[in-house]
């Protein structure tokens, strides 16, 4: 097992690469090409897989920090590569794929830097955290499956080597997930256009008369509404991604704490540091930080070091997510407010970690979902039954 104090160097030193680039690529919304080959090289997407195939056995709590340290360098690189991590850590924590085909995913990451990405979301069902059967579907052939539909939001579309696809299961009441390489019938619609993370390549993908054998149909769930008072979580995904945004806002506090102390006002004839107003502001940012840290740290432990509760661990990953999110656009506001109307040009990068965090607000579960959802958990729980 790789050390958790390398797997962060290795983080850090991508970040500083990212950093470089990342103003650039976002006015011009361009894909850093150079971002994922400094990933391989690395062998950073050996993160999450197990050691038993070559990998650097990372935790979920390793990749929660490193995902963090990525978010301070480049937002969008590190969403992207997040969807990776999270792909493959949960397939090796729920284990649902068949060991062959976990086998030869994972021998391909460590020869080649192989990435992959689950690509749910559609322009009709919108994301599946919801529930409800893919408009995408898959149907029956003789050795396998035929594969047709259209998926949005297909975050490192340009780089990636397969796409786990949910595809409603013709003629049954099931969605299958099937584990496709790029290849043949694999289109992709350059739609991603957006107003912050601009750069992480969200296209459309397109897949037409795909045939997929059996032996990668890699899970199948019912295509019934969700109940009410369940929810469906990947702690992987969840906690990966707020890790990402808890690093924009950590980068943006830096930039704040720089701008206190670089800033003489001619009439202050001091930092603006010195002011009560501005410790104040930073103050409530690092309040911000830590304890965000701290939750979000403490909810990959437990799922790390307690699998015997991981059935019981969605509450944990509701406030983890919530609080982070919210944490994370409070400290990115904060920070403005510190460097004032300076925030506004792009002589700071602060307008860019400005529009780059308010995406962490609309990954599933929203705010909107999560809370009422928790409402009803904890209810259930003091014995309520309506």
């Amino acid at each position: 097992m790789k050390p958790r104090a390398e797997i962060l160097r290795i983080a850090d030193e991508l970040a500083v690469k990212f950093a470089e680039r990342a103003a650039q690529h976002d006015a011009e919304g361009t894909f850093p090409y150079e971002n994922y080959q400094d990933i391989r090289e690395s062998g950073y997407p050996l993160l999450p897989v197990p050691e038993r195939y070559g990998g650097w056995g990372g935790r979920l709590l390793d990749a929660v920090m490193a995902q963090e340290r990525l978010g301070r360098g480049d937002g969008s690189t590190a969403l992207a590569v997040a969807m990776h991590i999270q792909t493959i850590g949960m397939a090796v924590d729920k284990g649902e794929w068949d060991e062959s085909i976990l086998a030869e995913v994972c021998q391909h990451i460590r020869e080649r830097g192989a990435l992959l990405n689950s690509c749910a979301t559609e322009p009709e069902l919108g994301s599946p955290s919801r529930g409800g059967r893919p408009k995408t579907s898959a149907s029956p052939h003789p050795e396998g499956w035929i594969i047709n539909g259209r998926k949005t939001f297909a975050s490192m579309s340009p780089v990636l080597d397969y796409f786990v696809v949910p595809a409603a299961l013709e003629g049954q009441d099931s969605v299958g997930r099937f584990l496709i390489p790029r290849g043949k019938g694999i289109e992709i619609a350059e739609t991603w256009d957006s107003l912050g993370m601009r750069s992480t390549g969200s296209h459309d993908l397109i897949i037409k008369e795909v045939f997929v054998p059996h032996r990668l149909l890699v899970g199948i769930t019912s295509a019934q509404p969700s109940d009410a008072h369940k929810a469906a979580f990947n702690p992987w995904f969840t906690l990966c991604l707020c890790g990402v945004y808890l690093g924009i806002a950590a980068a943006a506090h830096q930039v704040a704490l720089q701008y206190a102390q670089d800033r003489v006002p001619t009439a202050l004839g001091k930092p603006i540091a010195a002011l009560e107003s501005i410790q104040r502001r930073i103050g409530e940012n690092e309040y911000d930080l830590q304890a965000a840290r701290a939750i979000l740290y403490n909810a990959a432990a437990a799922w790390d070091d307690h699998p015997e509760t991981r059935d019981t661990i969605g509450p944990t990953l509701i406030v983890s997510k919530v609080f982070c999110m919210n944490a994370a656009v409070r400290v990115v506001d904060g920070a403005m407010r510190v460097a004032g109307g300076a925030s506004m040009t792009h002589e700071l990068p602060l307008e860019r970690y400005y529009r780059d965090v308010r995406a962490g607000l609309y990954h599933p579960p929203s705010d909107e979902s999560a809370l009422p959802l928790l409402g009803r958990l904890a209810l259930r729980q003091a014995g309520y039954t309506g």
